[in-house]
């Protein structure tokens, strides 16, 4: 049924042309994961081996591919000496270098910048065996970043351990001929001590043996308490297993000697396994403990999606009618209108993903500032050193509240460094003098002497700030402080009149005052009123000298 009004379509063939078309170019994205239009920077690491990676190869950070492989060069020792020249920038002797593989790598731009001591490793994509990627470790934030085209040196680079090499490497030539000298000189002394009394000999000097067996012994107990007695117990049904099928285990029987015998002919590839072992335990352990702690986790997942597995048919029965629908609604009329409806809608979800990657990268870098800087300068907490009365009641952030809790009255607004504003009534007989920036000094009285003060008033000292680097990479701030010396003062015993200093030169204007005022108002109580407008004048000229000297 047309729609009224609907405009002709395109024809079938051309829908259909268009449809190979993009299938042809999502399939070769897919398989070759490789954007034609595309590009990334490029970097050269030096390896000592580069086992199975090849060209195209997957580069990864955190699991996440961020580039690939783009080429693979052997290296002789004086180029490998070269490049660790170029990357340490001290010289490197040949007898401490060898041949090795130069591999180039593509990054994606999104996945910079790399660190000078960023870290590279050939990692298995599968288990054990398998091919092989170029895992990265970035380096560390303060680490200065490297340029394109940057070549990272052999010590910056590790290669995983391969069956091959310990098979290749252990059991040569000479230690099967040890082996066979063991074995032949062992029977020869059995026939010439008569048998018997070679075993008695044997056992005559074998205690020192019986201590290393014993704890050969001991360690089969395993690490905890019926580990031996499971191990017994796991193997009888094994043993059960294989002997309830006669044929099978004669075929695991003439397998088993197939393998030794690949072994035995591969002796000395055997030996050298054998040396490697040690070093794949330590490389293996780590991913079997992993694999450990994964199974309970995934032993109780099994168990929570059991009941909905359970429940599956009659899920699926219920959503029969609900497939039937979307079949309807997979019709040609029906995607036809909801095309014509996601025409205007996907350049705007366009448009959208174009800005959302800035955003999010903006709110990584606050997120990060906060978890650098902020965060751990709020749980910081000021301190005076051990002479500072004041002790801190909390950190920065517990302060904060504390100070916005005494905002009810400036003689409760206080932090660790004491209360923000200290009110003193009256005065007493210790004199503080006190130079301002415009160089003038003020002076005035305390009931005590100040101790000093903290941070001191000559000192600036700040946590650099660098405007150019970003906020997650700035230093947080320095809180710790010590206390400075108090400002110059002098103090007078009880009834004594100063005479020198700040006080002295106050206390001696404050009289000179206090006597014209009297004089004036004994001249107005005598009814001369001239001479009291003139004291009067000449008390008003002092106070002003004195607002001026001291301050109002």
């Amino acid at each position: 049924m047309t729609r009224t009004g609907e405009k002709r379509s395109m024809p079938n063939w051309l829908i259909g042309f268009v449809l190979i078309i993009v299938l042809a170019i999502a399939s070769f994205v897919a398989f070759t994961k490789n954007v034609p239009w595309g590009g990334g920077t490029e970097f050269a690491i030096v390896f000592e081996d580069a086992q199975n990676v090849r060209p195209n190869s997957p580069v990864r950070i955190a699991g996440v591919e961020v580039g690939k492989v783009k080429s693979i060069e052997p290296l002789a020792t004086a180029d490998v000496q070269a490049t660790a020249q170029t990357a340490e920038g001290d010289d490197v002797s040949s007898e401490a270098t060898q041949a090795a593989t130069m591999v180039t790598v593509e990054v994606n731009d999104d996945a910079l910048p790399l660190k000078q001591d960023a870290t590279f490793r050939m990692r298995p994509r599968l288990f054990l065996e398998g091919n092989y990627f170029v895992d990265i470790s970035p380096g560390s934030p303060s680490a200065p970043p490297v340029e394109a085209g940057h070549t990272f040196s052999l010590t910056q680079s590790s290669s995983s351990v391969q069956l091959d090499r310990i098979f290749t490497d252990s059991l040569q030539k000479d230690a099967r001929e040890d082996l066979q000298t063991l074995l032949d000189e062992f029977g020869t002394a059995l026939i010439d001590g008569g048998g018997a009394e070679s075993f008695r000999k044997l056992y005559k000097v074998s205690p020192g043996a019986y201590k290393n067996t014993a704890i050969v012994a001991e360690a089969t107990l395993g690490n905890r308490p019926h580990d031996l007695s499971g191990l017994i117990f796991n193997l009888e049904k094994v043993v059960d297993g294989l002997g309830s099928n006669e044929q099978a285990l004669q075929d695991t029987v003439s397998n088993f000697r197939t393998v030794t015998g690949s072994f035995a002919a591969e002796d000395a590839a055997l030996e050298q396994a054998i040396v490697e072992l040690p070093q794949f335990l330590e490389v293996s352990f780590p991913a079997l403990n992993n694999l450990n702690a994964a199974l309970p986790p995934l032993r109780a997942f099994a168990r929570e999606a059991l009941p909905g597995v359970e429940s599956t048919p009659a899920t699926l029965d219920s959503a029969t009618p609900l497939f039937a629908q979307l079949a309807d609604l997979s019709t040609k009329a029906e995607l036809r209108g909801l095309v014509a409806d996601l025409i205007p809608t996907v350049p705007r979800l366009a448009l959208l993903s174009r800005r959302t990657e800035p955003f999010l990268e903006e709110a990584r870098l606050l997120a990060s500032c906060f978890n650098e800087v902020i965060i751990p300068w709020a749980n910081d907490e000021i301190d005076g050193g051990p002479d500072y009365p004041h002790p801190a009641y909390g950190s920065v952030f517990e302060e904060t509240g504390y100070g916005l809790v005494g905002l009810g009255g400036e003689s409760r607004s206080q932090d660790a460094n004491g209360q923000y504003i200290r009110i003193e009534g009256g005065g007493g007989l210790n004199t503080v003098a006190v130079e301002n920036p415009a160089g003038e000094t003020s002076a005035g009285v305390t009931q005590f002497p100040i101790e000093g003060a903290m941070p001191p008033i000559n000192s600036s000292l700040k946590t650099p700030f660098r405007p150019e680097k970003p906020c997650e990479n700035q230093e947080p701030p320095n809180l710790s402080s010590l206390v400075g010396p108090g400002p110059e003062q002098s103090t007078v015993s009880p009834g004594t009149v100063p005479t020198e200093g700040p006080l002295g030169a106050m206390f001696a204007d404050s009289q000179s005052l206090f006597d014209t005022l009297t004089a004036a108002s004994e001249a107005a109580e005598a009814g001369d009123a001239k001479a009291a407008k003139q004291l009067a004048k000449q008390a008003a000229e002092i106070q002003q000298d004195y607002d001026e000297d001291y301050g109002n």
